[in-house]
Formats: C-alpha cells, structure tokens, sequence
C-alpha cells in the first residue's frame, strides 16, 4: 500500500478548500476587470488570493508567498506561488474547470504542489520524491500504451487559430493550464501544449506529471525544468508520446 499524503497535503486541501468557497460564494454573481497584462481578475480572485497568502504564512512561518494578483509575504525559507483561480476566464463563464493552485520552491526546485477544482470537489497533489494524487488516491505511472485516434491532447484556447496540425486524435480545452497538466498526470489526455505560462500556473501540475512518470520538455524536444527557465513554450505527456507528437510541437514552433 503507497504511503497517505503527507500532513502538508491535508493542510493544503483544507486551505485550498477555504479558498475555493470563497470564490463559489461570487460564483456567477462578479464581473472581470482586465489587469495591466490584459487577463481577467474579478472579487473571487482577489478574495482566495487573500486566503492563501494569508494561510500559507501561517501555516509556513518563514517562508514568502507571491500571488499572482499581486499580494507578497516576505521571506528566506522557500517561497509560495499562488494562482487563487487558474482559469477566470472559465470561472467566469460557468464552467467546471477552474480553482486555486499553489506551488512550492525551494533551493531553485518544485518541491510541493496543490489543486482544487471547487465545483467537483476534487484535490490534486503533489510532494516532490513523494508521489502524485488525486483525491488521496496515488496515481499509477502513465503509461498510455498505442496512441490512436481516440487519445487525446489538451491545447490552449485559441489552437484552432492555428493551421491544420499533425494530430489525428482528439483535442480538449479546459480552460485551465493547471487542470491540463492535471488530467496528463491521472491519464486521461496524452500531453498537454502550454506556450504562455507562469510558474503559478503550472508547478503543481508540472510536479503532478513528474512524479507520475511523465516529462516536461520544451518544443525542441530537449527536458524542460520551468524554474531554471520561466516562461519557455512547454509540452508534457510521457517521454515516449513526446517523441511520437515531435512533428505536431515542430510544427508549433515554427508559427
């Protein structure tokens, strides 16, 4: 029998959880602003930012914490990442598939990770030597086997601006940077594409498909550790299905 998660789990799902009621209680009653970078923020937002930051000084002492919607904690012991809703503009919309994410670096390196999706009820996490899990299951290493027609990849929203691509298979959007490395780790899509990111939207799943057995690599096919290189255009699936979908990522490089 794999190990529970450890006690930072439990704590994080319980901050987690604070977090996304609070966003669910604005569900479908807030209107987005557009911030300086041109994406969405709404009260929802700002209200779970203001939980986890606050939280996770607390519960972190020593350690800083940075939000995306701009709040900060000083400190030397590590730091905090905090997406208080990775996918607004799903939230806003009333979908699924969005909720607060949060990350944890330390000595340059992706070491603990976290994500709920509120309106599923669902806790994903990640422990970096300690395994991935989803809903305090632990995931099997992905092995997706032939790839045929009926995988799956998830793409970002505005992919079918783009030209015919080499993929016979399905395309999913969700919406959400952190639900798609999430639903790469538990197998359920074979690789996601992420262009455009910040390390608040992608540590967890990052770890997520790490720990799992997966690899995250840049479009050249070359490993890709998004600490060491923020914000470089990354794909993540199984070393193997990266190698079969190298046309597909060359294809995108080149646009």
């Amino acid at each position: 029998m794999p190990a529970a998660p450890s006690p930072e789990a439990r704590l994080l799902t319980t901050l987690l959880e604070q977090a996304g009621h609070a966003a669910l209680e604005r569900f479908g009653r807030v209107k987005a602003r557009l911030k300086s970078d041109g994406s969405e923020v709404t009260e929802a937002d700002l209200a779970a930012s203001a939980i986890l930051v606050e939280g996770l000084a607390r519960a972190f002492p020593g350690c800083a914490v940075i939000s995306e919607e701009g709040e900060a904690v000083s400190g030397s012991g590590g730091t905090w990442y905090v997406d208080p809703i990775d996918g607004t503009a799903a939230f806003l919309e009333g979908l699924p598939t969005w909720g607060p994410t949060v990350t944890f670096i330390e000595d340059q390196e992706l070491r603990m990770g976290a994500l709920h999706l509120p309106r599923v009820n669902e806790h994903w996490f990640a422990e970096k030597g300690g395994g991935a899990w989803r809903d305090g299951a632990r995931l099997e290493p992905l092995d997706p086997g032939e790839l045929t027609r009926r995988h799956s990849i998830c793409v970002p929203s505005r992919f079918h601006n783009l030209d015919a691509l080499p993929w016979l298979g399905k395309v999913r959007c969700l919406g959400s940077s952190a639900i798609h490395l999430a639903q790469v780790a538990a197998g359920g899509s074979v690789a996601t594409v992420i262009p455009f990111w910040e390390i608040w939207d992608v540590g967890a799943g990052v770890l997520l498909i790490e720990e799992a057995g997966g690899s995250i690599q840049d479009f050249s096919g070359q490993p890709l550790d998004p600490v060491q290189s923020p914000g470089t255009p990354l794909v993540a699936g199984t070393t193997s299905t990266l190698a079969h979908l190298r046309p597909l990522f060359a294809s995108l490089s080149e646009r």
